[in-house]
């Protein structure tokens, strides 16, 4: 039997965020410990390229006394630019089971995660053990246990920290590692993982959930066959067979693995991300079997689409591939493009609105000449845009700070929407769902813009979820009702759930973001942002892996998507010619047949129900 023990979210609220409140994962005894990581012993810090300190400092209200912290003056660089080697004090044999336990946090970051690689082993050779995982703000306490492959010994062997991409503060705590012998039985050891409230199996907030999914999300599709003289036909094969969700389901995705030739490939499309041939085909059987809006992570944001114009070799060639590959290629499947973004609030954030800052009369200037640009030029595809993203915000100097008041987003509203007029206009902000601070500002910029005549179409939500933020389902129910009362139209903008190396964890809280989301009426789609580890901006958050396996949350997602909230039924008609199903709403394709005698037609299930007739042609003659 296997022992999960859990850390609790017991969902206590200050204010509207979620607190995490971790208990303690203590090994089991009859163990040998064979490293100790204290002030008094041993260990090896070294920087390079990058300046950074090394020093142990006390803390208090925690498991642990003493916390290892290294800090440095670059937020972003190599992760083998900072390392941490602990040396091992005894020896391990080959074959024994060993349970590694250690403290983590980087207490300045924001939501989001930078990566952090521990190691076991020596400085040849393939690592006896290693994991990659995601570090937060808050301390999270990693235990996992393996089968040592090859025996590692003291003055060899050693725990490595690669702490290069974690930031400019990393904090390590209570690190252990514990040799049970070869006998013991891995599965009895504790692992950590993360108790949600509303995980559980026969949670009674998923049952009412799925329940409303029956109600709001199918509609009763009435077939009725006849012959050419109107007379019903009984006895007829009717396939009625989904072809498009009504619901939206997208994700984000990049055009040159998209759309590039293969003549082009291998490609770098990200820094030191190598994507082959094969890789590029199956990201494109992914995209075009599972989403019918995508997103584009970086094309069509303000720098990047003026690089797309440029006149070097590189941007001509990018500026082909986008415009001749890639958008031919989502029109001829059907795919929909987001447009990601026009206006970013947050101005000291990016290069390009940074140098604008104390000058809101250019920046207004260079925003609305850029939107002259974008806007019109991209009018024959891009059927949505994220007008405003981040419109909240963080740091000093926000649009609202510059302008010196709100009034500035509806005037980007009432000008986007005058260039780009059949397009829908979103906002987006994060830290609505997970964390939960920023719930009320959103609303009271939602209530402003309709108060000012220009409501954002959509109300966008990044629903970057990670291990410490995994705000209960039921409260999920709750807050979207709340923004219902003054956004109609909501939806996921930028979906996704890095659990680190916790696969059903990842795959649980998946499940439920997306059943909660579907079933609330307020909701038109669900976009994420990434599928595949390799072209992931949080790897651990991917659907599938970077050799193509699928992981659990990938088949979490296949099932419900294609499964689940899929039609695909095959009946006969009545006496009276008729048949009559209850499906999800969406575009469908009914074939009927008799006697050899075959036809289709197409038809759109509605949630008021939908009734088609079909002539059936007589059989022809001999």
């Amino acid at each position: 039997m296997q022992i999960i023990i859990a850390v609790a979210l017991l969902g206590l609220i200050t204010g509207d965020a979620v607190a995490v409140q971790p208990s303690v994962l203590d090994p089991p005894a009859g163990g040998q410990s064979v490293l100790t990581f204290s002030q008094d012993e041993e260990y090896v810090f070294a920087s390079q390229t990058v300046k950074a300190d090394a020093k142990w400092i006390e803390i208090h209200d925690q498991p642990f006394e003493d916390v290892f912290r290294i800090e440095s003056d670059t937020r972003f660089s190599d992760r083998a630019n900072m390392q941490l080697d602990i040396p091992l004090t005894h020896p391990v044999r080959k074959g024994d089971v060993v349970l590694v336990s250690y403290w983590i946090r980087r207490p300045n970051a924001s939501g989001q995660p930078n990566h952090v690689y521990l190691s076991i082993g020596n400085s040849s050779g393939e690592p006896k053990y290693k994991n990659k995982l995601s570090a937060y703000r808050d301390w999270e306490q990693h235990v996992r246990s393996f089968v040592a492959p090859r025996p590692m010994n003291p003055g060899v062997d050693r725990v490595r920290f690669d702490l290069g991409e974690a930031g400019t503060i990393i904090e390590i705590a209570d690190l252990r590692l514990i040799d049970y012998g070869p006998d013991r039985d891995i599965a009895t050891l504790p692992k950590s993982t993360i108790m949600y409230q509303g995980r559980e199996q026969n949670a009674a907030w998923r049952t009412s959930a799925l329940e409303r999914i029956d109600r709001i999300r199918k509609g009763e599709l009435a077939i009725e066959v006849v012959d050419a003289n109107g007379n019903p036909v009984p006895g007829v094969r009717v396939r009625a067979a989904m072809q498009k969700h009504a619901f939206g389901f997208g994700n984000a995705v990049n055009s040159e693995v998209l759309g590039a030739p293969k003549s082009d490939f291998p490609i770098n499309p990200k820094k030191q991300i190598i994507v082959d041939w094969e890789e590029a085909q199956k990201y494109r059987e992914v995209v075009k079997k599972y989403f019918d809006r995508v997103t584009f992570e970086s094309e069509l944001r303000p720098h990047v689409w003026k690089g797309l114009n440029g006149k070097s070799v590189e941007a001509r060639r990018k500026h082909d591939i986008f415009f001749n590959k890639t958008l031919p290629w989502l029109i001829e499947n059907n795919i929909n493009v987001r447009g990601h973004y026009v206006a970013w609030a947050p101005m000291d954030f990016n290069a390009i609105e940074k140098e604008f800052v104390g000058d809101p009369k250019a920046h207004r200037e260079w925003l609305w000449t850029h939107m002259k640009d974008v806007l019109p030029a991209t009018s024959e595809f891009v059927t949505e845009w994220d007008t405003i993203n981040h419109i909240i915000g963080w740091g000093k100097h926000t649009y609202e700070k510059e302008y010196g008041g709100p009034e500035i987003y509806a005037e980007i509203m009432a000008e986007a929407r005058r260039l780009a007029p059949n397009a829908t206009h979103a906002i987006n902000e994060g830290k609505i769902l997970p964390d939960g601070y920023k719930r009320e500002p959103y609303k009271h910029i939602i209530r402003f813009l309709n108060e000012q005549g220009q409501p954002a179409d959509i109300v966008g939500f990044m629903a970057h979820f990670d291990s410490t933020t995994l705000t209960p389902p039921e409260e999920l129910l709750q807050v979207y009702d709340e923004f219902a009362e003054i956004a109609p139209r909501l939806q996921l903008s930028e979906f996704d759930v890095d659990a680190g190396d916790d696969e059903q964890l990842q795959a649980d809280y998946f499940r439920d973001v997306m059943i909660a989301t579907f079933s609330h009426p307020n909701f038109e789609a669900i976009v994420q942002w990434g599928f595949w580890e390799k072209m992931h901006w949080k790897p651990a958050a991917a659907l599938w892996r970077a050799d193509w396996t699928i992981k659990p949350a990938g088949e979490v997602f296949v099932d419900l998507v294609a499964n689940q909230w899929w039609t695909d039924e095959v009946s006969q008609t009545d006496n009276d010619g008729k048949s009559q199903l209850r499906g999800f709403l969406g575009d469908y394709e009914i074939t009927v047949e008799k006697d050899g005698v075959t036809k289709k037609v197409n038809a759109t299930l509605t949630a008021d129900g939908t009734a088609v007739q079909v002539h059936l042609p007589s059989p022809s003659k001999p």
